[in-house]
């Protein structure tokens, strides 16, 4: 149903392998929405704990990929889903009760802005660490995910565990992710889908608690850093940096950047 204020239809869409406990809570923060999404999609990408079963309860419509890789399950997910927005986000997230209202707003605000076409809208994170630890932490992770990818883009990048996009768009561009990547990041295979006329929205205070467990261990950052130049590189085979900032018009600013001019 439309919200009269509001006309799209929201699809929330989780990939989910194993993570039944905190999915109970992403669920629950998801009931507990001021304005609710019209759908909620759990795909369960394999779990062998209740994770499917946690879904159901919470009211979520759960689909199963067996292949394993969380491209292949956005990919399901976003191709099932109904709603004219597909909302990514992750099974570890807390949602604040305000959150689908937001993106609402933050959707208004997109497609009233001048220039190109947004396609999606990303938001931002704090990770669950005491006192200011997870908002410093949250700045200096994406703000790094922001400055590194974005520069290899022209554009921001989408984040995996804050993202939405326009369904149409979707359709128009799925043949081009290649979802048996599955060592990609698939934020960033979809980021790479952008084209000239097209960007992707930021709102800074859109944001979602999540898990620290990205930071634990020299080792996991290690692979996430490996797993992302695994994707820009794979990108850039596609899209060529020079040619990607020429179309967007940027290569001449990069260059003065790059000469310090």
């Amino acid at each position: 149903m439309l919200h009269p204020a509001h006309p799209r239809r929201i699809s929330v869409v989780i990939p989910c392998l194993d993570d039944a406990v905190l999915l109970r809570r992403c669920l629950t923060s998801l009931n507990a929405q001021e304005l609710p999404p019209d759908e909620v999609i759990v795909v369960d990408n394999g779990s062998t704990d209740d994770s499917a079963d946690v879904a159901r309860a919470h009211g979520a419509r759960v689909l199963t990929e067996p292949r394993r890789g969380i491209t292949w399950a956005t990919r399901t997910g976003f191709d099932a889903a109904t709603g004219d927005v597909l909302l990514r986000t992750d099974a570890d997230v807390d949602l604040p009760p305000d959150f689908i209202a937001r993106t609402h707003a933050a959707w208004d605000a997109a497609e009233a802005s001048l220039g190109r076409r947004v396609v999606g809208v990303t938001g931002t994170a704090r990770f669950e660490l005491p006192g200011r630890a997870g908002d410093l932490a949250a700045a200096l992770y994406l703000g790094a995910y922001r400055r590194s990818v974005g520069s290899a883009l022209g554009h921001c990048p989408l984040f995996g565990t804050n993202y939405s996009i326009r369904a149409d768009w979707w359709r128009e561009i799925r043949g081009t992710v290649d979802s048996a990547d599955t060592y990609a990041h698939e934020d960033m295979q979809i980021s790479f889908a952008v084209r000239p006329e097209e960007t992707v929205w930021l709102q800074r205070d859109l944001a979602v608690l999540t898990d620290p467990r990205p930071l634990y261990g020299a080792r996991q950052v290690a692979v996430r850093f490996h797993r992302g130049l695994h994707t820009v590189l794979r990108g850039w085979r596609e899209h060529p940096p020079h040619r990607r900032l020429a179309s967007r018009g940027l290569l001449g600013e990069r260059l003065r950047e790059v000469l310090g001019r």
